[in-house]
């Protein structure tokens, strides 16, 4: 009588052989709680690693990754992240991995249920039937598609949340931060505020309000053209308690210190861009896409200079037929000669003519004035 190995037999194997490759793996690899200093530029991208070009299939990483994180999601188990890092051998420390460099994503392990595989046959499956060992099918069976790849964010929630947006019809907003329940400058996550509006006013307990703060006004760095006012998103609260006219609330979450007068208006979730993998960046792929042509006028914070993880924003709105999601190509005019590649970009939300952008790769630093494609079919 043939075993048939159980889902819990297929489970205990499978602890016990990442317990034996993780071991051998750590005794050839010493991880280190310092990053390795000795970057290099290779495939366009910052690692310290010999990393291959990426293939076809490969997924590539993006700031704020980890095999643990990524193991969750392609396997269902972070537990199971040596399997990662086993098919990805040239990086040498698996604690520190680099946005550019390319993964090969492993298999999902398949369990045998307790009851025994399924023969399709209510388990009266004859001795001389066929069994398909797992090398390839007759002649006269379909190929089975490939499994879709799984989604995932092409950025983390702060890089939406506590980013900005430039509103051209900005209209200022009398629901404020009116104090605090503790007597200081600044307050954040976890502390209690009151506001200026009250049950009078329609506000209830449980109600959710976003923060934000106005700053100046911008100017596009080319033509001049004032591009609206930059709303800087500052955190979340939610309200606790309801008087005629005041409320309190608690801060959910927060950016930084929120401050008295800082507005409030009504919270609403903002989709984060999904994808199975950012295309590769080519340093060299001057040629254009065909896409909608924009510029770079605002970094975040107003710095003079972008690199990667960035936030960046650009004349690149709904008019212009950007949506969540587009890949950007950032580059440089260079006068007769072709144009200099700088970094790629992902939008992440969208005004009328204006879009958010975080810089997920980059070869040299950008600044306003610097030219946004958005890649054909991105």
């Amino acid at each position: 009588m043939k075993k048939v190995c159980t889902g819990k037999t297929v489970f205990l194997l499978a602890i016990i052989f990442l317990v034996i490759n993780s071991s051998a793996a750590l005794s050839q690899v010493e991880s280190s709680p310092v990053p390795p200093k000795d970057l290099k530029l290779v495939h366009g991208h910052w690692t310290p690693w010999d990393s291959p070009a990426p293939g076809p299939d490969s997924y590539i990483i993006i700031k704020g990754d980890t095999l643990w994180d990524l193991a969750g999601l392609w396997l269902g188990d972070p537990y199971l992240w040596p399997q990662i890092w086993d098919e990805n051998r040239y990086i040498l420390d698996s604690h520190w991995i680099y946005p550019g460099d390319p993964l090969v994503v492993p298999g999902k392990p398949t369990v045998v249920p307790p009851e025994g595989p399924d023969d399709g046959n209510d388990g009266e499956q004859g001795a001389d039937a066929p069994v398909d060992q797992g090398f390839g099918r007759g002649e006269d069976s379909e190929q089975s598609a490939a499994p879709p790849r799984a989604l995932r964010p092409v950025a983390n929630f702060a890089d939406v949340y506590c980013s900005g947006y430039i509103d051209p019809e900005y209209q200022a907003n009398d629901v404020r931060v009116a104090g605090a329940e503790l007597e200081k400058e600044g307050t954040a996550q976890g502390d209690v505020i009151y506001l200026n509006y009250g049950m009078n006013q329609g506000v209830k307990p449980g109600d959710e309000m976003a923060v934000r703060r106005t700053g100046k006004q911008v100017a596009h760095p080319v033509t001049g053209e004032t591009l609206g006012t930059y709303v800087h998103r500052l955190g979340k609260l939610r309200i606790i308690a309801v008087q005629e006219n005041t409320s309190i609330a608690a801060i959910v979450e927060s950016c930084e210190d929120i401050m008295v007068d800082d507005e409030l208006v009504p919270w609403e979730e903002i989709p984060i861009p999904m994808a199975a993998a950012l295309p590769a960046f080519d340093r060299y792929g001057v040629e254009p896409s065909g896409g909608a042509q924009g510029t770079m006028v605002l970094i975040k914070d107003r710095l003079k200079f972008a690199g990667e993880g960035h936030i960046i924003y650009t004349d690149l709105g709904a008019g212009s037929g950007a949506r969540p999601g587009d890949v950007l190509t950032v580059y440089r005019d260079n006068g007769d000669l072709p144009r200099l590649m700088l970094g790629q970009a992902v939008i992440l939300t969208v005004e009328q003519n204006s879009s958010t952008a975080t810089l997920t790769t980059t070869v040299r630093e950008s600044s306003p004035g610097d030219n946004v494609e958005v890649r054909s079919g991105g």
